[in-house]
């Protein structure tokens, strides 16, 4: 699978595999959430510090986001007379190559993408330049900000039925696939940490301010071991944990800055690439479609246990019925492992469950199809999927109801899914005929 640009908040601990070399650097607390002290070194990350002004220009007040291959952090534009903030991502030396992804976005605004109307739902750079540091030559490139993902907006908009504001949301996601695809492009990394709120109303603000609405810098201290008299220039005295919008009350001053404008940074697969090892525009449609689900009701669709492909399968068929051949019979070996031939009306498979190993008379079952079925206490439709309440939850958005949905709305969200989720990619719905869907019109 070719990876696409990270997005600007992502938390994932490897987004590429570097050769551990111990630089002899620890932290002293919790490592969660935190880029690895091990990538200071030559190649990797540059080392920054609260209050560094990159460039000559950029201040650095905060921290964004971080991911395997690169940083970003909130600075604010010192040499503008408007104090404008921006979010500055800088690569890892390794990977501040021509050809990376944040480069080749450029080309797409030479052929036109930022002049359309609904670019104005991308993430598009708006500056770059480079870093000569300790551990090589980085590339960094300004955005604007984005805040948390929108997927936790439910909660951030303080209301019982945030339906509306939601819906609106997940138009304006898919009105920035229809315009990467009418430009011929496949954004092949779809997911809800690639769907950020914008951040506005930052520019008239002091630093001291966007600290009170934000929060102070969160910090874990670096330490050496063994100690030794000097510190090495390569890495910072202490990493920052990443701004947490999550911890923004409704109250406080910074709700006020995260707007319900979605903007896409930059999925999850789709099972015709796990399939068929292939991705297109029609993975991008599956790839949308769990999106405007979690958007919309906060919880994943197909929730995995374990991060094991046909777990992911056996999820999918589950909700939406077995797959076609030769995926179900030949493609998809393991299949046995959860179900059987049996079927339960249309399409419906029948799950196979060893809850109850022993027979009447307390010995094993000599034929696994003898062995009682227990339904799993999971969905087993669509409609199953948006009304369910998993019985360990403890998300006071869902014990407050603002992710219930009315029948009528339960109706017309699970028509628009089931045609973004055909299993044959060439039968799912076009990004222009999603946008026409009634289901935006409630």
């Amino acid at each position: 699978m070719t990876r696409t640009e990270p997005t600007l908040s992502e938390l994932s601990p490897v987004e590429s595999f570097r050769e551990f070399r111990d630089n002899g650097l620890r932290l002293d607390g919790s490592t969660l959430g935190l880029e690895n002290i091990h990538d200071y070194e030559p190649g990797g990350h540059h080392p920054v510090e609260i209050g560094h002004v990159l460039n000559g220009r950029f201040k650095v007040i905060n921290k964004l986001g971080n991911g395997g291959s690169s940083n970003v952090w909130l600075c604010h534009d010192i040499q503008q007379e408007t104090g404008q903030y921006f979010a500055v991502k800088i690569l890892m030396a390794d990977n501040s190559i021509e050809d990376c992804p944040e480069l080749r976005v450029y080309r797409l605004l030479d052929r036109g993408l930022g002049k359309s109307e609904a670019a104005a739902n991308l993430c598009l750079p708006v500056a770059r330049f480079d870093i000569k540091g300790p551990n090589g030559r980085h590339f960094a490139i300004v955005y604007p900000v984005l805040g948390p993902q929108v997927s936790s907006l439910r909660c951030m908009l303080g209301k019982d039925d945030p339906g509306r504001e939601l819906r609106q949301v997940c138009f304006q996601a898919v009105q920035a696939m229809a315009t990467l695809h009418s430009y011929g492009i496949c954004h092949g990394d779809f997911r809800p940490a690639n769907v950020l709120a914008r951040v506005t109303g930052l520019d008239s603000l002091t630093e001291d301010q966007v600290t009170q609405a934000v929060g102070s810098p969160r910090t874990t201290k670096v330490v050496q071991y063994p100690q030794v008299n000097s510190w090495p220039s390569t890495a910072p005295r202490d990493l920052i944990r990443s701004i947490d919008w999550g911890s923004i009350d409704a109250g406080d001053a910074g709700i006020a800055f995260v707007s319900t404008e979605a903007c896409i940074a930059h999925f999850g697969e789709s099972y015709d690439y796990i399939l068929d090892k292939r991705l297109g525009i029609e993975s991008d449609i599956w790839a949308l479609g769990c999106t405007l689900f979690e958007i919309r009701m906060g919880r994943p669709l197909f929730v995995i246990p374990h991060d094991d492909p046909d777990e992911h399968l056996a999820r999918m068929v589950e909700i939406l019925g077995k797959f076609p051949e030769p995926w179900w019979s030949t493609t998809w070996e393991v299949r046995r492992r959860w179900f059987s031939d049996e079927m339960e009306g249309r399409s419906r498979t029948r799950p196979i469950s060893l809850r109850f190993p022993l027979g009447g008379d307390n010995k094993p079952y000599s034929n696994l199809n003898d062995v009682p079925i227990a339904r799993p206490p999971i969905p087993r439709s669509i409609q199953d999927a948006l009304t369910y309440t998993p019985a360990d939850n403890t998300d006071p958005c869902q014990i407050s109801g603002h992710r219930t949905i009315s029948i009528e709305e339960t109706a017309l969200f699970a028509d628009l899914l089931k045609k973004m989720f055909r299993y044959v990619p060439e039968q799912r719905i076009a990004p222009e005929d999603i946008l026409e869907h009634p289901w935006f019109r409630l």
